[in-house]
Order: C-alpha cells, then structure tokens, then sequence
C-alpha cells in the first residue's frame, strides 16, 4: 500500500522523540511549512505558527496542542492561514472582541434588564403601565434572566404547560403572553431587538380533556361560601398568629434586644393580619391589596374604597372595571386602627415592605398565611383568593344582584359571575318566585 504524503517533515515519531529528548522551550521546526514549528512545554508539546503580519511585524500564533492534534492537521491548518494571508493573532483578536461585544448586547437585552430600564420609563407615560409591568414580573418569572432575542416557541409552549398545570384559565394566559409580544415589539422600536423572536409563535389551544375538566372542576370547587366554622377558625388563626408576633417580640425585648418596638399597645402587630381581613371583607385580589394605596383609593376618613383592579389596567381608564364601595362597620374599623397605627399617611401603600418601603413581592403572605392555616386547623391547600371566593359566593347567595355583585368584585360584565358563580343562585331565584306567585294570587307573604 502506497505511503500517504505528508505536507510536514515533522513525523509522529520526530515529534515524540524530540518531546521526550529536548528541554523546555526548545523548537522543533518543519521544514516544509514556512513558519510552523513544534515547542516543547512543561505538559507537552504547542504546535506554533510564525507569520509577518500585513504591517511587518513578526508574530507567533498558536495552532493546536501535541498529541490532540497530530503533525498533518498542524501543517493543513497553517497552510491555510499561509494561504489566506490571514492576520491569525489579529483575526482572534477581534473575534474575541465581538463576542465580548455580543456578550454585553445579551446582558443588555434580558427581559429583566429591558423592563427595569426603558420598558418601564415607556411604562410610565401610559395609564395602565405600572399593571402591564406587573403582569409581566409575575407571569415570566422563569424568562428574566433571558436573552429576549433567544426566545423560542419551546419557551413559550414550556410556559404555557406550567402555568396550566397551576391552574390558569386561557384567558389569562393570552392576556399575559399578549403583554409579552407587546414589549417585545416595543423593544424593536426602541433598537434593542432587530426582530420579534416570537412573531409567528401563539399559545396552544386549551384542551377540552380529562385533565382540563379536572382542574376546571377543581377551581370550581375553591368558588364557595366559607363554612362558618372555617369562619370562625379564620379568626382565631390571626387571633393566634398576632398572639404568636407579640410573644417573639416580649421575649426579643427582654433578652438583649430592648430597643425593638413593643408590638403589646398597636393595634395590629403584623401587616398580614389587616391584609387578610381587607380581604375577607372587601373581596379584593392579594394583587389589589399590594397596590392599595392611601387616601385616593382606601379613604379612613370617608370609609371609602375606589379601586381599579390591577387585571383590568392594561385596558385603560376608559375600559378598566372598577371597584367602589361603602366599607362595612368592621372593615371600617380595621382600615381607621390600621391607619392611626401608622402615622394617619395620606398618601404611599397601605401595605408597603416592613424593610424596604415599596411595593411587597406578590407572595409575600403565603408564609403568614400558612401560619394562620397551621394555628387555625384550616386545611392546607386553601389558598387566601378563598377569601375572595367567600365575598363573591355570599353575596350572590344572597340575592344581590348579579350587575352589583360584578362591580363590587371589580368585573366589567356579569358573565364571569354567572359562569362561576350561578350555582348559588337557583335556590335564591326559587325563593324569590314563591313569593312573587304568592303576591299575585292575593295571599299573605311570609317575610
């Protein structure tokens, strides 16, 4: 079999034999490749190139390391730089210079980098922006952290399954997701994306399945009055849990700590425990309650409560539901205690951060809520919305209107309300035409 030829004069056995033999530094050069040579290391052996580069100044680059890289495969590469008339250093050089260039682009172009900067100050001018920011840090909390320009349809379809799993309806979901495409076309105009990663990307279909019947029976099932022993459990929860705050703070006073506040003369030694209450007497969202502010929309003074829900901003003033009611004497109560406790504010949040002062993270009651959970006996997996549920479902039972019950909850249309909520009404309207056939018919009604 014929010999295959070979463009170095540096063989495999050269190459070992001079590894093994020379000391360190020393050159083994090829004398058929003009500039490509062999350099004995500590660990081995570097195959090198020396070149003049187009200004003539000599210069070596490295080709590869010996034995990974075997004699032939030296010679090909450094030919071909030969052939090229490649400026080799210069040429890494500024490869190395454009991705460290790109690598800031990418760092620049995170969703969270877009959104803390120039997504929230276009956020700013518009009536609903501080909602659009939210619905997007609560929803794509998995997609911060990343390139919006590497965003992909696996990304979206991986979020859409997971929030699914949790329980979204469809509906919120696109809202979300429509909120996303926005921004990022925003970020087009703004030059920090040359194009829409997500163009041509929608959300899958909901599927009418097992498993969708499931959960939609599941979240039906949360959509419920309250027992009254749950109600009562309720309030002896926070009744433990505030108990529980004043105690850590008697025994932190007492040994070394004198200087914290003692939590025995305020009202409410907790936010959460006010926060829960609003809730149950007010309906709203945990989101809504995060955004409550003084005096606009909570008024101590009036015993007022005007609210824009925070689902509904992104709509605009024009569009957006609306939340206004008389508060009840005990909600009334809490809000004047809550409200002298701090200082009678007539602006900023009704619920700020203890530490930092501004807007709380959207799960920041789960723990105090666990906590009530465990002290009260209340099941596990009742999530706070019950409270919500509780409001809606009362009053509907009730026999409030369905139009009163919607603004009261903050919805534009009843249709949520009858979707969701219409169970509790057949026998309210069963009782209501008993008496309206008995009126007619000339009997007394029994009232």
């Amino acid at each position: 079999m014929a010999k295959s030829k070979s463009d170095t004069s540096i063989t495999d056995t050269a190459a070992n034999r001079f590894l093994k033999d020379a000391g360190d530094r020393a050159t083994l050069w090829c004398e058929k490749v003009t500039g490509l040579h062999l350099l004995k290391t500590k660990t081995g052996g570097s195959w090198r190139y020396r070149y003049t580069d187009p200004t003539g100044k000599r210069k070596t680059a490295t080709v590869g390391r010996y034995p990974s890289m075997k004699p032939q495969q030296a010679a090909e590469k450094a030919m071909a730089w030969r052939n090229d008339d490649v400026d080799v250093l210069a040429e890494k050089e500024k490869r190395k210079q454009q991705a460290h260039a790109e690598q800031q682009r990418a760092e620049h172009r995170t969703m969270q980098a877009y959104l803390d900067g120039p997504y929230t100050r276009y956020q700013d001018r518009r009536r609903a922006g501080e909602a659009t920011l939210a619905i997007l840090k609560s929803n794509f909390e998995n997609l911060l952290d990343r390139d919006m320009a590497s965003l992909t349809r696996a990304d979206i379809q991986a979020w859409q399954s997971e929030k699914e799993k949790k329980g979204r309806a469809h509906s919120t979901l696109k809202r979300a997701y429509g909120a996303l495409r926005t921004m990022l076309r925003q970020a087009i105009v703004d030059g920090v994306l040359e194009d829409n990663p997500l163009e041509h990307v929608s959300l899958e279909k909901p599927v009418e399945d097992e498993r969708s019947g499931d959960l939609r029976a599941k979240r039906e099932a949360t959509r419920r009055m309250l027992t009254q022993a749950e109600l009562k459990a309720f309030h002896t929860g926070l009744d433990a849990f505030a108990e529980d705050i004043r105690q850590g703070r008697r025994n932190s006073r007492k040994h070394g700590k004198p200087h914290l506040p003692d939590l025995d003369n305020v009202a409410f030694p907790h936010w959460f425990i006010p926060f829960a209450k609003l809730s149950l007497y007010t309906g709203l969202r945990p989101g809504d309650l995060y955004s409550l502010t003084w005096t606009n929309e909570l008024n101590p003074t009036f015993g007022r409560l005007t609210k824009t829900p925070e689902k509904t901003k992104h709509h605009g003033e024009d569009k957006a539901a609306r939340v206004e009611m008389d508060l009840p004497p005990e909600a009334l109560a809490i809000v004047k205690a809550w409200w002298n406790q701090n200082g009678k504010p007539d602006s900023g949040l009704v619920f700020p951060s203890p530490v930092t002062g501004r807007r709380m993270d959207k799960n920041a009651h789960d723990k105090p809520w666990r906590r009530v959970k465990k002290l009260a006996g209340l099941p596990n997996d009742l999530t706070l919305y019950a409270l919500r549920h509780h409001f809606i479902s009362s009053l509907v039972a009730a026999g409030v209107p369905l139009f009163a019950v919607a603004r009261l909850a903050g919805h534009k249309s009843v249709t949520m309300i009858e979707n969701h909520y219409g169970h509790l009404c057949p026998d309210a309207a069963k009782d209501i035409l008993r008496k309206y056939g008995a009126s007619v018919s000339g009997e007394r009604v029994a009232v």
